[in-house]
């Protein structure tokens, strides 16, 4: 089967299954969809989490190289937030070893050259944050113990993930790039990174074109609009296939 597949790489904190209501509402013929899975969360839950970026890049390589009965296959990523950084990284891998990477999506995260730090949110507002991406079945009762324990759990990996994000250093931003297209997804009332200016340099990471695509909602628009995302996604991917 030699048709075109889309990788998922899911934000601080998520596993495969954060993106699955938006995932299946993408219908496009000979397209095949795959949410990867970083050690520590979901299926993989029994897994020491990792402790750089370097080591979830390998990581995430090596499941997309698994993958790939055809080794020219078609590929493309999307990444939402550090899963963004972690699809530039290993599209840019995939790229030097020459598979086929026709497209790189990154959505809810400024440009890795861009100077200024994200606005300061307030523990409150980073609760709220997190406290979206939690089952709505408990929101009414946020002090059950089963919501804690999730919320919990989820805290721990999420600021793994972040600190690991934090801690990456790399000689050049501008080495780390592709030669397919990159689309750009902002959220037109995201907290953290809230103007053009913050994803404008996406384009020095690719010898290609760099599109920008508003989508209402927050820095989780995927989780708050999940049709809309969908629309979105399936616009481009057509859009980058023909």
């Amino acid at each position: 089967m030699n048709t075109p597949i889309l990788f998922c790489i899911p934000y601080a904190g998520g596993s495969s299954m954060s993106f699955s209501n938006i995932t299946s509402l993408i219908s496009m013929e000979g397209l095949e969809i795959k949410c990867l899975e970083l050690p520590g969360r979901g299926l993989r839950h029994k897994e020491p989490l990792l402790s750089s970026l370097d080591e979830a890049v390998e990581d995430l390589y090596a499941h997309i190289k698994d993958s790939l009965v055809f080794p020219q296959r078609s590929i493309l990523i999307w990444g939402h937030s550090m899963g963004a950084i972690l699809a530039l990284l290993v599209s840019s891998k995939l790229n030097k070893y020459q598979f086929n990477t026709v497209g790189l999506l990154v959505s809810g995260m400024k440009a890795p050259t861009h100077q200024s730090s994200p606005h300061t949110l307030s523990e409150k507002a980073k609760n709220k944050l997190l406290s979206d991406l939690l089952p709505i079945k408990y929101e009414q009762n946020k002090e059950a113990p089963l919501f804690q324990k999730i919320y919990k759990k989820r805290m721990e990996i999420m600021e793994k993930d972040v600190e690991i994000l934090e801690k990456y250093q790399t000689d050049n931003w501008s080495k780390i790039s592709v030669s397919n297209t990159i689309a750009v997804i902002m959220g037109e009332s995201d907290e953290l990174y809230p103007t053009l200016s913050y994803y404008e340099n996406w384009k020095l990471h690719t010898s290609g074109n760099t599109e920008w695509f508003p989508i209402k909602g927050n820095h989780f628009f995927p989780m708050q609009h999940p049709e809309e995302t969908a629309r979105l996604l399936t616009q481009i991917l057509t859009q980058i296939l023909n």
